[in-house]
């Protein structure tokens, strides 16, 4: 993925929770990342390890990362979780996997097996980074 296309796929707002999805099933990615931009997320969508890998160098601000295990190429989800640690140890990673047992994500920060609810996804996202600004706006009155 080049710079133009992940500029193309993103444009945080001001104060916006930007999160890297990484899925190699469209149709799993499509459905999570409507999911997380109807809570007021931002999200980089990325259809292997290697264009999180890209992502997360790209310099774009980037909160917390979910991440599938099993993906073609020579990164999966562990590695790239890894490798995210390794670039900043303070973003939370959350491993999502019909594979797994919670135990097997190290060095995740939360686990969610397959198959999993876009509420139960966004309860640990939550519990990681907080409420999206949108969502944190919808629940403030004036």
């Amino acid at each position: 993925m080049n710079e133009s296309e992940l500029a193309s796929r993103q444009g945080p707002k001001v104060g916006t929770k930007t999160i890297l999805l990484v899925e190699d099933e469209f149709v799993i990615r499509f459905m999570v990342s409507e999911a997380l931009r109807d809570e007021g997320y931002q999200v980089v969508e990325a259809a292997d390890g290697a264009e999180g890998v890209a992502a997360l160098l790209s310099g774009l601000p980037i909160d917390l990362m979910v991440t599938d295990v099993r993906m073609p190429g020579d990164i999966d989800g562990i590695e790239l979780s890894r490798r995210s640690k390794a670039i900043d140890s303070s973003r939370p990673v959350i491993v999502c996997s019909g594979h797994l047992m919670p135990e097997e994500a190290d060095p995740a920060d939360a686990f969610v097996a397959k198959p999993y609810s876009a509420e139960q996804l966004v309860e640990i996202i939550e519990r990681l980074i907080g409420t999206s600004c949108l969502k944190d706006s919808k629940t403030r009155s004036a």
